[in-house]
């Protein structure tokens, strides 16, 4: 099977290209929202951060199989269950937050791209950033991966279009802590499968109705 693979570096080196790919990303995100030609302007620090990531990664051919004697499969097994319920008790938390049904009447289409959107920003800050800072510190790399995700979720919030939407600050403590919390789960089951899970399970019970994107979600 074909996996990616990150490049081993040094902690400095590892510390300047997460610092980099991070600001990329929330520079993105003050720009995406904004109205045309700004929000074209978005692509370039888009493609920087691309860069910075695709130098640190490989591609590699490993036979891998999965044994549920394992206990460490089992375990993991385990989290993946843990995070289907935090994934169900977050999207129900948010539904009746709004007035919304429990469970959603229906799905539409764009509920594929949120769903979509959830597994690329999980694959960035918990795949990459996360696992990446790990070199510098496993622990730290929990809170800088959670600190970048959530600057970048609130730059979002910041264009003329978006303004006055969310209080900016409620926004970043609610969405830091749940990053936080996500960053643990990948620490603890050494995967990424749970907070892959919790999000993706999120995104697509609270964005199932919706007929296109909100103007924040990217």
């Amino acid at each position: 099977m074909l996996t990616l693979q990150l490049i081993k570096t040094t902690p400095r080196q590892a510390a300047i290209d997460i610092l980099a790919c991070s600001g990329c990303l929330v520079i993105f995100g003050l720009l995406i929202s904004w109205p045309v030609p700004v929000k074209w302007a978005g692509g370039i620090p888009l493609l920087i951060a691309g860069y910075f990531i695709s130098r640190n990664i490989t591609i590699t051919y490993n036979r891998t199989t999965f044994n549920l004697t394992r206990p460490a499969n089992q375990r993991l097994l385990l989290y993946c269950f843990s995070a289907v319920w935090l994934g169900l008790a977050g999207s129900f938390y948010y539904r009746v937050s709004f007035s919304l049904p429990l469970l959603p009447v229906y799905f539409r289409t764009f509920c594929l791209v949120a769903v979509s959107i959830g597994l690329m920003e999980e694959l960035l800050f918990r795949g990459f950033v996360q696992t990446r800072f790990q070199t510098v510190s496993p622990y730290w790399a929990i809170f800088v991966a959670a600190l970048a995700h959530a600057s970048y979720k609130s730059a979002l919030f910041l264009s003329p279009v978006t303004a006055g939407i969310t209080p900016i600050w409620l926004f970043f403590s609610w969405s830091f802590l749940a990053f936080i919390l996500l960053g643990a789960l990948r620490h603890w089951s050494g995967s990424l499968w749970p907070p892959v899970l919790v999000h993706v399970i999120f995104d697509l019970l609270v964005y199932a109705e919706n007929n296109e994107a909100p103007v924040w979600i990217w």
